[in-house]
């Protein structure tokens, strides 16, 4: 038992010693943060208000566990529906937002897809396979792009294999761009649904959609909490 004790101890005083680092690493990068923030102001300030914004995402997606994969999976396999709620509150505040923005680029522009605020893409059998080979990734990488990130800055080593995976693959889209897009891309037709409805209509119904499917969610988790 007094071993037990003293192993116990140990560990306490080693995580303590561990704590004190990570306190010592947290000033230190914070310090350098500030001096690099600095820096940019004085060359481009845009850059250094990307920098501050930058850092904040990283926070709060750290502090939050915000990742799609998780958004997805955790339903399924522990009927936790938090973040998939957290990701469609998210999209119903950007829908407000980029209606706002397209709206009033439309007031004063011609529709051009290229042009207008947001991503206005063409939509056909590339968004199913580029869809489900992402989805598949990301579940076997255990986060998206965003989770991978956050964990290689919390220290987690396989996440850099990951990165790795993925500069390969970003790489390997790239160079093969030209024959997605001659074979499929350039085939697929674009639907811009501000040509068919009214602006309000269709952001009243993506809200309704949305909201709808966040009840779905709320549902789902306390049937799934009832059955186990």
């Amino acid at each position: 038992m007094s071993n037990e004790m003293a192993r116990l101890i140990e560990r306490r005083n080693r995580t303590k010693k561990t704590k004190k680092t990570q306190i010592f690493l947290g000033i230190f990068f914070l310090f350098c943060a500030i001096i690099l923030c600095a820096e940019l102001w004085q060359k481009e300030y845009r850059l250094a208000v990307c920098w501050i914004f930058g850092i904040g995402i990283g926070v709060v997606l750290r502090y939050s566990r915000f990742c799609f994969a998780s958004a997805f999976r955790d339903p399924f396999l522990t009927g936790n529906t938090r973040l998939l709620r957290g990701m469609l509150l998210a999209m119903m505040v950007s829908t407000i937002g980029f209606a706002v923005i397209q709206y009033n680029y439309i007031q004063k522009n011609t529709i051009e897809y290229d042009l207008i605020p947001g991503a206005v893409s063409s939509v056909g059998i590339h968004v199913i396979i580029g869809a489900f080979l992402f989805g598949v990734g990301m579940v076997i990488a255990g986060g998206c792009s965003s989770g991978v990130l956050m964990r290689i800055g919390e220290g987690h080593a396989l996440q850099w294999i990951v990165l790795f995976g993925f500069l390969i693959g970003t790489v390997l889209g790239a160079k093969h761009y030209d024959f997605w897009y001659q074979h499929i891309i350039y085939n697929a037709k674009t639907i811009y649904f501000l040509e068919y409805f009214d602006f309000k209509i269709v952001v009243l119904v993506q809200l309704m959609v949305l909201f709808g499917l966040y009840v779905l969610a709320i549902w789902y988790e306390n049937k799934y909490r009832k059955d186990i």
